[in-house]
């Protein structure tokens, strides 16, 4: 047998030679030297179609998906069907061991109870009034929306609505000594009344976060705009939160990520009208209409109250992943260096039902809209691909989670490139852009994009994507939360942080915050796919010319390398 394989492989040889050329040569020839032209290659954006996109996003963002909480069995098909779509693209595979997935660890809490105490303070005197546990099988007097990781302790300081707007008059946190206190605010931050902005729209419930936890707060308490029978149902609902993980950190970084350790709860309204003393859970209303009718005279109190949250929870580790896909470059010389395009495909699971009693949180746009328009790029490209036409650079096609849980995925992923930092030239990241905001809406324009980044770090990615824009999509191109001061800083909260913070141009493509964000009805029937596709060949154009420019983008914005120093 072994002479037999012997002579074939000696007759394979001599018949090479016999044609005047070497194996390697003639398969040379069958594969030439593929077309790296700009132009040719910018009329695949016609392949990015809602047909393509529309069953994709459907099945992504199903109910058979379960949310796509990071490390449970809905990521993990999530992570399977985007491997299936890019082996059918003929993408090359770039994880690990040859397949699509960059897998990492995470540490985690299991949670099994939180135990609240609220004490009467006055004249020195501690007293007990209130012991409730939230646990699997019992609700509490408050609902931990997330944080409180250690045992926190403290007294009591009510701040109307938590928020300062000194053009407005309205100083709700001044005068106060904040630091160890639990902070109690109204929940809804009344921005208009009856026509009138009694509070700057731009200040929302973050920059209310920022603030009072910058004065070295123990935690918030939200008085919430419902009553005690939907209190009830959202604190049984919280109960199937227990026993799952949370507070989830990168395994590696375990020695400087503690995940939000502070507090931060919504409580009853029987109990907020007790620590107000008020007469009723009515009252709570009438006393919330007076403050908005003298929101400029409110100063902060001190209430005769204190509160203990003891959380118990247990560590556990549990594995998730990235999904990376490569398309190779054309060029010789420029085929090493990468274009990232990043979105995330882990959303928020299974949670607390909304009032149809839909439980699954399925994320059709947060961000199944980004993560489909990627695969649909991905599509554009193969097609040029398999039509002898490539970018003269690579591109990294790369689906990350864990971004719901604090950009864990890209965070690893930049720790971890799978190609150098220093030959990755930008990154293209998108999130939740099959909808439009309220702005928007109103306004009456649906095609458009915020973009951030660009120019707040690289005034060549600018001026590429307004000219990739004017030869695609054709979408208009807000600015407006594109500020280094932006109060929402969205030039960090998603993923192309992780490559900015390296100095690496990065431009975010986001349409705003909508009515269903985070909410069981982000679901695909309200995706726009339309301007959807749009944006997405903007990107596409964007890639291409990326791929293609002479000179990658510089970075020459001196104020966000100062701003980033340190990160």
């Amino acid at each position: 047998m072994k002479m037999k394989i012997r002579i074939i492989v000696v007759g394979l040889l001599l018949s090479a030679l016999g044609t005047g050329c070497s194996p390697t040569e003639s398969t040379q020839q069958q594969e030439p030297t593929p077309s790296t032209d700009t132009d040719a290659l910018i009329t695949y954006q016609d392949e990015i179609t809602v047909d393509f996109m529309r069953p994709r996003l459907t099945a992504f963002a199903a109910d058979s998906m379960e949310g796509r909480e990071t490390g449970m069995p809905g990521q993990k098909k999530a992570a399977e069907y985007l491997s299936g779509q890019y082996r059918q693209l003929g993408l090359q595979p770039a994880g690990d061991d040859g397949t699509y997935l960059q897998k990492f660890s995470l540490n985690a809490s299991r949670r099994d109870s939180v135990v609240f105490k609220t004490f009467a303070t006055k004249e020195g005197q501690k007293e007990l009034i209130s012991h409730s546990v939230a646990s699997a099988n019992s609700s509490a007097e408050y609902i931990r929306s997330f944080g409180g990781t250690d045992s926190l302790s403290g007294d009591i300081v009510f701040a109307g609505f938590g928020i300062n707007d000194p053009d407005r008059g309205v100083n709700h946190l001044e005068g106060a000594n904040l630091q160890g206190k639990w902070v109690l605010v109204f929940q809804q931050i009344p921005h208009t009344a009856n026509g009138d902005t009694l509070v700057d729209p731009e200040i929302g419930n973050r920059a209310r976060f920022n603030a009072i936890f910058s004065q070295g707060a123990e935690g918030i308490l939200l008085i919430p705009d419902m009553d005690r029978e939907a209190f009830q149902q959202s604190a049984t609902g919280q109960r199937g939160e227990f026993g799952t993980p949370s507070n989830m950190r990168l395994a590696y970084r375990e020695g400087d990520s503690g995940g939000f350790s502070k507090g931060y709860n919504i409580l009853s309204p029987a109990m907020a009208a007790q620590l107000l003393h008020l007469d009723s859970e009515d009252a709570l209303n009438s006393h919330r209409d007076t403050l908005i009718a003298n929101i400029s005279d409110f100063t902060p109190k001190e209430l005769e109250f204190a509160l203990t949250q003891i959380p118990y929870s247990s560590e556990t580790e549990i594995q998730t992943e990235n999904v990376l896909a490569l398309l190779e470059g054309g060029d010789p010389q420029l085929k090493d260096e990468i274009i990232v395009m990043t979105s995330h495909y882990d959303h928020v699971g299974i949670g607390e039902p909304d009032s149809t009693g839909d439980r699954i949180y399925n994320g059709a746009d947060d961000d199944g809209s980004g993560t489909i328009g990627l695969v649909n790029v991905a599509k554009a490209f193969s097609e040029a691909a398999e039509n002898g036409v490539r970018p003269k650079r690579s591109i990294l096609f790369l689906n990350v989670s864990g971004e719901e849980k604090g950009l864990l995925g890209s965070r690893y992923y930049s720790d971890h490139p799978v190609f150098p930092i220093n030959k990755t030239i930008a990154n293209l990241n998108t999130d939740m852009i099959g909808r439009i905001d309220k702005e928007h809406e109103q306004e009456g324009v649906e095609d458009y994009a915020y973009i951030i980044g660009s120019e707040i770090i690289s005034s060549d990615l600018d001026s590429l994507i307004k000219e990739a824009n004017s030869r695609s999509g054709q979408i208009a191109l807000d600015k407006k939360y594109n500020d280094l001061q932006d109060p929402n800083q969205f030039y960090r909260r998603s993923d192309h942080w992780n490559f900015g913070r390296l100095g690496i141009p990065f431009a975010f493509f986001f349409t705003g915050i909508h009515e269903d964000y985070h909410r069981p009805s982000d679901e695909v029937h309200k995706i726009r796919f339309e301007k959807m596709a749009k944006i997405v060949r903007t990107m596409y154009t964007s890639a291409v010319l990326l791929a293609n420019t002479e000179e990658p983008p510089a970075v020459d914005n001196q104020e966000f390398i100062e701003i980033t120093k340190g990160d």
